[in-house]
């Protein structure tokens, strides 16, 4: 905005001094008092300088009263107004994470939080990883943290559109020497594998271990912290998830970024099923197929890996989807995601079940890691057998 200015005559000529505004739209109000009164005012526009003739001397504040000392008196009134300038539309407004901290070892594997950002039609969705301390742990370029060395450091993500949102996770990595306490739970474990021994009839509400690997809980069999299902091993009817396991739900949610990356599409056909449920679907495949024909595909109630919360099928359930991209990448990298390829080709004999390859279930990374090079299905990596009692 050009500067305006309207003066009366002067009587006497003053020192002159040069003041220059930036910043903000502002007022400022001019009033000189010597032998002869007059005014001065200016208009300064947003984002702009302007320059005033001001007696010699002068002290200028950004706001409020200040006082100006030459052979006369003048007091300078300025009045500043700043504008908050609006997001422009579609910018990143806040970023969520899967997980906010993690606890890793070096030499292990690494992970990946999810990244949500608000609002889900941001056109510019970009992210920004950066380590505090590349050298406890490094990030890559979509979120892949790495141990590196024991400590505790920061993993920051920032939106690219909007860097004053970010989010972090704290990473803590421990020397891989330190002793781990054996899982319990039906994810993880890193012992190598040996051959069990078939679990016993264990009553409901007690435990019990066979060879020191095998442990029978709740009528739940584990090896290694491994759930074990299938036509051998059975899970009672009231085991009941409701869906997946936080873990393999999360698992797969990085499975699907990864896979994005490549430019496939993996979705969730079927994941969590009931006991009950799946004593309907089998009941129905006999009555379609007959009993011989349903027991290669569909599993008895109580034997289902779908009952556990921990597998799920990708895309379509069906032999079609065997020689597409999705079931070559999911073959080959699953594994990374803690997932492996349940029911193999030519592994029927062992596993009990048709070569399925839209069939993953989760084991954790570690385990998933040594069945994927073993080239074994889970029955033959931990020596055990799947065939129903009669």
């Amino acid at each position: 905005m050009a500067t305006q200015k309207k003066r009366k005559k002067k009587n006497s000529p003053l020192p002159l001094a040069t003041v220059a505004v930036f910043g903000a739209a502002a007022l400022v109000t001019l009033i000189v008092y010597d032998h002869t009164p007059r005014s001065e005012s200016m208009t300064v526009g947003e984002n702009s300088a302007a320059v005033s003739e001001l007696p010699a001397q002068t002290t200028v504040t950004t706001e409020g009263t200040a006082m100006l000392t030459t052979d006369t008196t003048t007091e300078l009134t300025t009045t500043v107004t700043e504008a908050t300038q609006p997001l422009p539309p579609g910018s990143v407004t806040d970023i969520s994470l899967t997980f906010y901290s993690c606890a890793l070892k070096v030499g292990g594997n690494r992970v990946m939080p999810i990244v949500t950002m608000t609002p889900e039609t941001a056109p510019d969705k970009s992210e920004k990883w950066e380590s505090s301390d590349p050298a406890v742990a490094t990030v890559d370029g979509i979120g892949w943290i790495t141990p590196v060395g024991a400590g505790k450091c920061t993993v920051k993500v920032t939106s690219v559109n909007n860097p004053a949102v970010f989010a972090e996770v704290v990473v803590s990595v421990t020397d891989p020497n330190a002793p781990v306490a054996a899982s319990t739970v039906p994810i993880g474990g890193t012992a190598p594998a040996e051959t069990a021994a078939p679990a016993e009839s264990t009553p409901s509400g007690s435990s019990t271990t066979v060879n020191g690997r095998l442990e029978v809980k709740d009528g739940i069999t584990y090896i290694d912290g491994i759930m074990i299902v299938n036509k051998t091993y059975s899970l009672p009817a009231s085991y009941d998830p409701g869906a997946l396991t936080p873990d393999a739900d999360q698992a797969f949610a990085m499975l699907q970024k990864a896979a994005k990356i490549d430019g496939l599409t993996m979705n969730c056909v079927s994941g969590y099923r009931s006991y009950q449920a799946q004593d309907t679907l089998y009941h129905n495949y006999i009555a379609r197929d007959g009993q011989a024909a349903a027991d290669r595909f569909s599993a008895r109630p109580g034997h289902s890996e779908h009952q556990t919360g921990l597998c799920l099928d990708v895309n379509y359930a069906g032999d079609a989807f065997h020689d597409t991209p999705e079931a070559k990448w999911l073959e080959e990298n699953s594994w990374k995601y803690g997932f492996i390829i349940r029911y193999p080709k030519g592994k029927e004999d062992i596993t009990g079940f048709k070569y399925e390859s839209w069939h993953i279930r989760y084991v954790g990374t570690d385990y998933a890691k040594l069945i994927y090079e073993s080239g074994l299905c889970l029955e033959e990596y931990f020596g055990i057998e799947s065939k129903y009692a009669e």
